[in-house]
Formats: C-alpha cells, sequence, structure tokens
C-alpha cells in the first residue's frame, strides 16, 4: 500500500474514532449541545457515504450504533466499508471539528486503538507481553 493508502486509512481512522468518542460523549450525558450537534451531523455524512441515507433509515441508525458500542464486529464493519467507500474533504474535516470540540469541552483527545497489541491504561501498571 502506498502513501496515498495510508493517508486513506488515517481518514477513516480520525473519522471512526470521532464518531466513538462523540457517541461516548453523549451516551455519558456530558455532551454540551456543539458537541452532540457535531456529532449527528458527523454522522449524518458517514451514513450518507455508505448511502444509508437519513436519520429516519432505522437500518442505518442501528448499523452506526452498534458500531459506536464497541461491538468487535460492527466496528470493523463500519471501518472497512467508510474504507471502501473513502472519506472525503467534508467528512473529514467534520470528524476533525468534532474531535476539537471534544478536546476543548474536556472529553480528551480521540485516539484510536483498533490496532493496537499489548494496549495499557492507568497508573501504575505493570504489563509483560510477548507477540509472536
Amino acid at each position: 500500500m502506498g502513501g496515498g493508502g495510508k493517508a486513506k486509512m488515517d481518514s477513516v481512522a480520525i473519522v471512526v474514532g470521532a464518531l466513538m468518542a462523540g457517541g461516548a460523549a453523549g451516551t455519558a450525558g456530558a455532551a454540551s449541545a456543539a458537541v452532540t450537534d457535531a456529532y449527528e451531523g458527523l454522522k449524518a455524512m458517514v451514513l450518507a457515504r455508505l448511502h444509508i441515507v437519513g436519520h429516519d433509515n432505522d437500518e442505518g441508525e442501528a448499523y452506526v450504533s452498534d458500531a459506536l458500542a464497541q461491538r468487535t464486529g460492527s466496528r470493523a464493519a463500519l471501518t472497512a466499508e467508510l474504507a471502501h467507500a473513502g472519506v472525503d474533504v467534508p467528512t473529514l474535516e467534520a470528524a476533525q471539528r468534532l474531535a476539537g470540540l471534544l478536546e476543548t469541552h474536556g472529553h480528551g483527545r480521540v485516539i484510536d486503538v483498533s490496532y493496537a497489541k499489548g494496549l495499557i491504561v492507568g497508573d501504575h501498571a505493570v504489563q509483560h507481553n510477548t507477540f509472536n
């Protein structure tokens, strides 16, 4: 995969990461109106990219909601389908805007760890890994 492929996957990771973080902030009830609006806008753009039209489509809403709930297969499927459909500039900008709002409103950074191996989070943690 060349440089264009990596950039494409980076864009997909940014969009999926922003969706995950925005969904988590909304579920926790901690999202401001600006975050909620940015999240809903990004979600609508992603549904359109995947040709799942509008928020009235229960199947599309359920699909994205499942992915945002981090169910193993759904998130991977969402990532793969978005990589196939491609991320246009407005969608990427909407994801970056949402990520910025989340950071500004104290929801931390958007980090995609879907491909991480041996991830550990927390203070004073010890981990010993052997990867084959």
